[in-house]
């Protein structure tokens, strides 16, 4: 009997893999600043003051030079006249013989005896005094910020997966026939 045999041989695919990679690389972004302090700078120029004292001093007699010299003067014209109306007195009282009075010796004795000083209260001037002030002087300088940036970066690092793929055997038939006298079913 002829047999017929067939044999049969499967595809076989080999398969190779790579794994995709991704690194990200990062450097961190940095932020420096510089500041420079504002400043207010301030100058207070001095006042000016200013004290005058002669009303004060020509209160209790104490002058300056022009009003001593013209007080000296008034003083002067008084007491000239007080000299002549004094010698016309006792001229008067010399020349009145009638009355009887011994004018030489009573003319002696007011001239020995001084009169009596005057005492006067009188309040004491005020001295001016006067201030003037300057204003203060502003000098601001602006304060000054400085800010450097660096950006950060990202680095990929990407590798594409690969699959390769290839005929490790490819499929065939085999067919062929066989002769055998010996029967064998089964």
């Amino acid at each position: 009997m002829i047999r017929l045999n067939i044999s049969q041989q499967y595809a076989k695919i080999e398969m190779t893999t790579e794994r995709p990679y991704l690194g990200i690389k990062t450097t961190s972004p940095k932020i420096s600043m510089e500041t420079q302090a504002a400043k207010l700078e301030i100058r207070q120029p001095r006042g000016e003051l200013e004290i005058d004292n002669r009303p004060f001093r020509a209160s209790y007699g104490i002058k300056d030079h022009s009003e001593f010299l013209r007080d000296r003067a008034e003083l002067g014209r008084q007491t000239a006249l007080e000299a002549v109306g004094r010698i016309a007195e006792e001229g008067d009282r010399m020349a009145a013989i009638e009355s009887g009075e011994a004018a030489i010796a009573n003319i002696a004795a007011d001239a020995n005896s001084p009169p009596v000083p005057e005492i006067t209260w009188a309040p004491l001037e005020k001295p001016i005094i006067q201030y003037i002030a300057h204003k203060p002087e502003f000098t601001p300088v602006k304060g000054n910020l400085t800010i450097n940036i660096q950006p950060g970066t990202v680095d990929y690092d990407y590798r594409p997966g690969e699959v390769n793929i290839r005929m490790a055997q490819y499929p065939s038939i085999t067919m062929w026939t066989t002769d055998s006298t010996i029967d064998l079913s089964t």
